[in-house]
């Protein structure tokens, strides 16, 4: 008989210890792994503290030993016995090293079998269970088909299972579906009605065309409909695991229109249909990168105390060093060519070189310098082989998140481009909250950022590309959204070369990258004193604010999805829209959002509210009854708006990107799509202080772009951009006056007004006859705008666009032709017949 076996039975039913810290002293850990970290102990004992608090938000660095950490908060409640203990991560990659850390430290846990069955050791509490967010978060569960109860359950790299769960409960799909057709002819007189122009562009296949959402009460009137059109597709893959958590939740859900087909994604993720992960009694989220947790509210149901007490350590500047440099920024003359060049020197120099970018036609340009795609085949094992590899160029398509590029496997990382949203949802929502834009950027390049720095003792430096990722770096608004320590990294890697020599600007940058990968002494010590002055991370102003508008907008959906409509309706009318400190455009949103809420309940009340958010946003629905469109009030003077418009800058040279990036879009070209010229068009507007709107897009009628000019003269700009054509055509004309009307339907008949059409001729046709208030701005009144603008931005840059005056830049706009007067008359020509 094995008398220790025998001895073992008659300690079963002693009390297991509770205190994870007792808990790791008592286990088998693999030699060297027998102490934990300080920082450890730290999160450890103060989470024992809450132990009894069921939500609790853990964010700790990479590489600060988190996985450990949340393991034994499992097998802490596991001993307590509130039940079996889950552990979830976003992919397999993470739940491979989950099980690795767990195997060093002696930690029990389990998987489920090849017959997707629950081991016992799971049933009876005595190993964690290790399982992808996936098999928890679908339709098919086989947690729901098991009936299982969870007592505790880890969500690891939350952002990213935020990611699984909101694909699992959205349905996409592509044109070449039938269900997608079949929808867009249901909802085609409600398009065409919001956004006729767009809608065409959108069934003609145009790649840029606008996202178009059905109006929430065509939605509603037609959801039985679209229901029983959709069950018929219930076996189509697509369907599969995800009609299930859908199929009763159709109207809170909204549904787009883009140019990839059709999008029916949920307003909030329906997560109470998950009953697994719903009725969890403890539920641990851990992160690195969340600075933005309102989605923990909305999508995970997660108590708002927990995110605003989150479990932090009260030293999170072990992130290890990043030198974050961005060339362009430092030398405006370089070229992309410059820094494909220098990647491929230090790859070619036994230098692992690794690019992020946002889409294979971006990869492009790194292939053909011999970069080599690691998502094409299996990026698992791809990445894995970089460890054995000294020197290479590597490029990741559209990976922020979920890759481990820890030590040599990546010394230089370089982020081109800015990131792109994908889902029709979130890129309807771009165009109508900047902040809802600018805070899931900021994670998604943060994600980014860490994926070379695994540890505190890890470094490697970071090349910043793309005028779009610079402009969102260089305005200082932005910065907020990062953790303290990024946000600090970011402050020190890109103003470190602002007083250097651009004499060899290239010669600088290796240089001074250099000095990061050989661990200088200088530069260890130059970082280090930067980080030791980072406060820990405390929720500003702005964010407990958002936080509780998440708070308040998670309550409106619940109450709408019990059916208590008007209930609903005032939460979001009281609390936020009367009680919170937000902005016109926000203001715009959420009344919308209001009257969709109330719409089932009282629709004249609804149509009252639909009418309140076009009063203070654009690109708010167009209403049955009134009219939506908010008419540009000019009440500024010119060079105070000019001010105003800069002060969105951190430094002059952002500025000077910002005008590339529009000059780059500013030009008659069939290669340069009409959107981006119209978007530059009204931001060149901008720049010389008038008022623009884009009329079309923001309220699907009127002209491409208006511009309100500082002496109450308006412009009214249709653009041919991409035309190929030597004469002005009769449709071209015809068009305009069609936005001359609107203009004056809008505005009024006396509204002072010119007629513009821009297109690179000003000879008109045969039978073409313009009004005497119809002028052209051709392509050498173009050109002429286009160096003029350039000479203007350097002007306010060499003066800098902190220190310069009102009365400065009233001379720079006379100087330049851009006050009202005087733009009419340098840069509008007469339309004129042929010789």
């Amino acid at each position: 008989m094995n008398i220790f076996a025998k001895k073992l039975v008659t300690n079963d039913n002693e009390d297991l210890p509770i205190h994870p810290i007792d808990i790791f002293q008592g286990l088998f850990h693999k030699e060297g792994y027998s102490y934990l970290r300080g920082i450890q102990e730290e999160v450890l004992n103060y989470w024992h503290s809450i132990r009894n608090q069921r939500d609790v938000l853990c964010k700790m660095n990479t590489g600060s030993g988190k996985t450990l950490v949340s393991l034994l908060m499992l097998h802490s409640k596991m001993n307590e016995g509130v039940g079996p203990a889950l552990y979830l991560c976003p992919d397999r990659q993470l739940l491979d090293q989950a099980r690795k850390q767990a195997e060093l430290y002696g930690i029990p846990v389990c998987e489920i079998d090849e017959n997707n069955d629950f081991p016992t050791d799971f049933h009876n509490c005595k190993s964690i269970l290790l399982c992808t967010f996936q098999k928890v978060f679908n339709s098919k569960s086989i947690f729901n088909r098991d009936q299982i109860t969870i007592g505790s359950i880890v969500i690891d790299d939350a952002h990213s299972c935020l990611d699984k769960a909101r694909d699992t409960t959205t349905l996409n799909l592509p044109r070449n579906h039938e269900a997608c057709e079949r929808i867009i002819k249901i909802f085609e007189a409600e398009f065409k009605d919001q956004a006729p122009g767009t809608y065409r562009r959108l069934i003609d296949g145009d790649p840029f065309a606008s996202i178009l959402k059905v109006p929430y009460w065509a939605w509603f009137e037609r959801e039985e409909e679209v229901a029983t059109l959709l069950n018929k597709f219930s076996s189509d893959d697509e369907f599969k695991f995800k009609w299930g958590l859908i199929a009763d939740d159709l109207l809170s859900y909204d549904c787009y229109l883009g140019p990839k087909g059709i999008e029916i994604a949920p307003i909030h993720v329906p997560y109470q249909n998950v009953k697994s992960f719903f009725e969890a009694k403890h539920r641990y989220i851990l992160s690195a990168t969340f600075e933005d947790q309102t989605d923990l509210i909305k999508d995970f149901g997660i108590n708002s105390e927990s995110i605003i007490n989150a479990l932090i350590p009260k030293d999170r500047k072990d992130i290890g060093q990043r030198l974050i440099l961005a060339p362009k920024r430092f030398d405006p003359s370089l070229f992309d060519n410059d820094i494909y060049k220098l990647a491929k020197e230090y790859s070619e120099n036994n230098i692992n070189v690794v690019v992020l970018v946002p889409s294979y036609a971006k990869a492009e340009p790194w292939i053909k310098n011999g970069g080599i795609v690691l998502n094409d085949g299996d990026i698992n094992e791809n990445i894995s082989a970089l460890k054995s590899k000294q020197g290479g160029l590597y490029v990741l398509v559209n990976r922020y998140d979920g890759v481990d590029l820890n030590g040599d496997m990546c010394r230089i990382l370089i982020m081109d481009g800015y990131p792109a949203f994908t889902s029709s949802k979130e890129l309807y929502t771009e165009m109508r909250l900047d902040s809802v834009k600018a805070s899931l950027k900021a994670q998604i390049i943060e994600q980014g950022l860490g994926r070379a720095v695994r540890s505190g003792s890890d470094f490697c430096a970071v090349i910043l590309m793309g005028n779009d990722l610079l402009q969102f770096l260089g305005n200082r608004n932005n910065l907020q959204y990062f953790t303290s320590v990024t946000r600090k990294q970011l402050e020190m890697g890109l103003t470190l070369l602002d007083e250097e020599s651009k004499e060899d600007s290239i010669k600088t940058i290796k240089e001074t990258i250099d000095f990061c990968l050989s661990q200088n002494i200088d530069w260890r010590t130059f970082h280090s004193q930067g980080i030791s002055k980072v406060d820990v991370d405390v929720l500003n102003e702005e964010k407990i604010k958002n936080i509780n508008i998440a708070v308040h907008e998670k309550e409106a959906i619940d109450l709408f999805r019990s059916r208590n409509y008007s209930g609903s309706k005032d939460v979001i009318v009281k609390k936020i829209i009367d009680g919170m400190p937000i902005s016109s455009k926000q203001k715009g949103w959420y009344f919308q959002f209001s009257a969709q809420l109330l719409y089932l309940e009282n629709k004249v009340g609804s149509n009252d509210l639909q009418l309140a958010a076009s009063a203070n946003a654009t690109h708010m629905f167009q209403t049955k009854l009134g009219n939506n469109y908010t008419k540009i009030a000019v009440h500024e003077e010119q060079s105070s708006n000019v001010k105003k418009f800069l002060s969105q800058f951190g430094k002059s040279q952002d500025f000077k990107i910002y005008l590339e990036e529009v000059l780059n879009n500013f030009k008659y070209s069939p290669d340069i799509n009409y959107i981006k010229f119209e978007n530059a068009l009204a931001n060149v507007g901008r720049m010389i202080g008038f008022y623009a709107q884009e009329p079309e897009l923001e309220f699907g009628n009127g002209p491409d772009v208006l511009w309100g000019m500082t002496d109450n003269h308006f412009l009214i700009l249709e653009a041919k951009s991409m035309a190929i054509h030597e004469e002005i055509t009769r449709d071209n004309i015809g068009q305009l006056l069609q936005s001359g009307e609107w203009f004056k339907k809008q505005y009024g008949e006396t509204a002072k007004h010119t007629l513009v059409t821009l297109q690179s001729p000003k000879i008109k046709g045969y039978n073409v006859n313009p009004s005497e208030n119809t002028k052209v701005i051709d392509e050498q009144a173009l050109e002429k705008i286009r160096k003029n603008l350039t000479q203007y931005v350097n002007a306010i840059c060499s003066i800098g666009i902190n220190a310069i005056t009102q009365i400065e830049i009233s001379k720079l706009l006379v100087a330049h032709f851009f006050t009202p007067p005087l733009f009419r008359s340098n840069y509008l020509s007469d339309i004129v017949s042929k010789r």
